[in-house]
């Protein structure tokens, strides 16, 4: 069923995004940019189809750092980072990727609880690497090595970041490019928690409630040619609202 809305929140863990809308925003037509950069265009020069596929290569990047953004800060268990190097410089992605997912099944033997959000980049020198959040309990260094059997590890904790998504998104997405797009940018667990997204009088609840006596940490105007100007706001809680990763109407209704 069709409906408009106004304002949207969406919650990843103790991250709030608030946005305000000055044109209601149809919900079935919120994909119509996903239609506009798709849809192969008719009698376009060199130029414009170069022009083009930039165009598409950048809102698919943008689109995966905010989902891996999200993924992240509503999965604070994520506290390691790991990178995965080859010694052999392996350029193909869909032989390193078949590698990779072998070591994933050895991690999930070995640790039946392991979960992790997984994005593979390419070296200067063409090589595949990957860069993993993960919950990783204490494992010596040596054996985690001998795990992955392909070549040099690198393991450290994150400690003191305040918005661990917006970090790692930025962090892990500085090194897409053409070679990844149109294929698969990120891996991660299944059972992961998700971002929770409250749209209309819903997230306006939400604000009264939780952020009105707040101070956002970072806002901004920007206008799209799909949805008109909209006011960003970014907060953080001191508390996770929906610790499920899932929206729980008593969160909004029950007093505080």
């Amino acid at each position: 069923m069709a409906y408009t809305y106004d304002f949207k929140v969406v919650v990843s863990g103790k991250q709030v995004e608030l946005y305000k809308y000055k044109k209601n925003v149809w919900r079935e037509y919120e994909n119509k940019k996903d239609e506009i950069l798709t849809k192969e265009p008719k009698q376009l020069d060199l130029f414009e189809q170069e022009k083009l596929k930039k165009q598409r290569m950048q809102f698919s990047i943008n689109r995966t750092k905010t989902e891996i953004r999200r993924l992240v800060n509503s999965n604070p268990q994520l506290n390691k980072f790991l990178t995965l190097t080859f010694a052999e410089n392996i350029t193909d992605l869909k032989t390193a990727n078949y590698i990779f997912n072998k070591f994933i099944l050895r991690m999930n033997y070995k640790f039946p609880d392991f979960e992790y959000l997984a994005v593979p980049e390419f070296q200067k020198r063409g090589a595949v690497h990957y860069h993993l959040l993960c919950n990783l309990p204490f494992i010596e260094i040596a054996e985690l090595q001998e795990i992955w059997g392909q070549g040099f590890i690198k393991l450290n904790k994150i400690d003191n970041v305040n918005n661990v998504g917006a970090y790692v998104s930025k962090y892990l997405g500085k090194e897409m490019d053409e070679r990844s797009f149109g294929k698969k940018k990120f891996f991660r667990s299944q059972d992961l928690k998700q971002s929770v997204e409250i749209l209309g009088w819903l997230a306006q609840k939400f604000v009264e409630k939780f952020l009105s006596l707040l101070t956002p940490v970072f806002e901004k105007i920007f206008k799209s040619e799909w949805i008109g100007e909209v006011e960003y706001f970014a907060y953080t809680l001191d508390f996770i609202p929906f610790a499920k990763g899932k929206y729980e109407r008593s969160v909004l209704f029950k007093p505080i």
